[in-house]
């Protein structure tokens, strides 16, 4: 079961680039050998952004540049040919999506960067100043997830969701989390511990099912994708004043953009809740 990574660990698993100040001490980059979050280099904004669909794709570009030289012209070719064979059509046009997302990790098994220079075949070499926020962004750069959600909201996140396709779908919603697990702790009376969740199989798997909300909501309108902007944060989700239990429920059912003629989003939810409510 995956721990919390306190400040200090290692960025994106690089020695050389130890966080010293994560904000509130829990990372959620890199987090196990099949857990990792590439949402912030778009990896959902595609046209179809289903499991199957982005595993195609990462391990196609993966074996494509395996077979690279590691030259800068036939890194960036790389870039050029597969923004022009890929489907273009992103839902956030703004939100840019890069053509070095592949799959990282011994066996292949996590969504990261294929241009880091732990990656497979660049022998040391950091090659991501060639990318379009360049090398500094992996640095220094946190996702208002990061920066901005309870680090033990956090820290249940890197416990209960054990792949990365799920774990960079949801961690990156911090309304969406922070709604759902504040309301949650409402009706339980008490703060969640990730200590005692993670040491209880059921617990994982009641939290992972209510969490996964964000991916099987049958009730979200038809013009909505599971893909958000989170860099246009507050533009997209003002933080709002209204901490009732009525307007936790609206960020829920905002954050899933669900359809307002539909009558039984109110029950689904519930429901959810009270599975979730009974096991913890």
């Amino acid at each position: 079961m995956s721990v919390c990574l306190a400040a200090g660990t290692q960025r994106n698993g690089n020695p050389a680039e130890a966080t010293e100040a994560v904000p509130g001490g829990v990372y959620l980059c890199q987090v196990s050998e099949t857990v990792s979050c590439g949402a912030c280099c778009g990896l959902y904004n595609v046209a179809d952004p289903s499991r199957p669909a982005l595993e195609a794709m990462l391990a196609g570009r993966t074996a494509r540049f395996a077979r690279l030289p590691r030259e800068m012209d036939a890194i960036l070719d790389f870039a050029r040919q597969t923004e022009a064979e890929e489907c273009r059509q992103r839902p956030h046009p703004d939100f840019h999506h890069c053509p070095y997302l592949g799959l990282i990790g011994d066996g292949r098994t996590r969504a990261g960067c294929l241009l880091h220079p732990l990656a497979e075949g660049n022998a040391g070499v950091d090659w991501r100043g060639l990318s379009h926020y360049g090398g500094m962004a992996c640095r220094v750069y946190f996702c208002p997830a990061t920066r901005k959600l309870e680090a033990r909201y956090k820290q249940v996140l890197r416990i209960v969701l054990q792949d990365w396709y799920t774990f960079g779908l949801i961690a990156t919603e911090r309304h969406l989390v922070a709604a759902l697990l504040g309301v949650l702790e409402d009706r339980l009376a008490r703060p969640l511990d990730p200590a005692a969740v993670g040491q209880d199989p059921v617990r994982c798997k009641a939290l992972a099912d209510l969490l996964r909300i964000k991916i099987d909501w049958p009730h979200r309108h038809r013009s909505g994708h599971l893909c958000h902007d989170f860099f246009a944060d507050r533009m997209r989700r003002p933080d709002r004043g209204d901490r009732t239990l009525d307007g936790a429920y609206n960020v829920i059912f905002g954050e899933l953009e669900t359809d307002a003629s539909c009558n039984e989003a109110l029950t689904d939810l519930e429901g959810r809740l009270a599975a979730a409510e009974r096991v913890l």
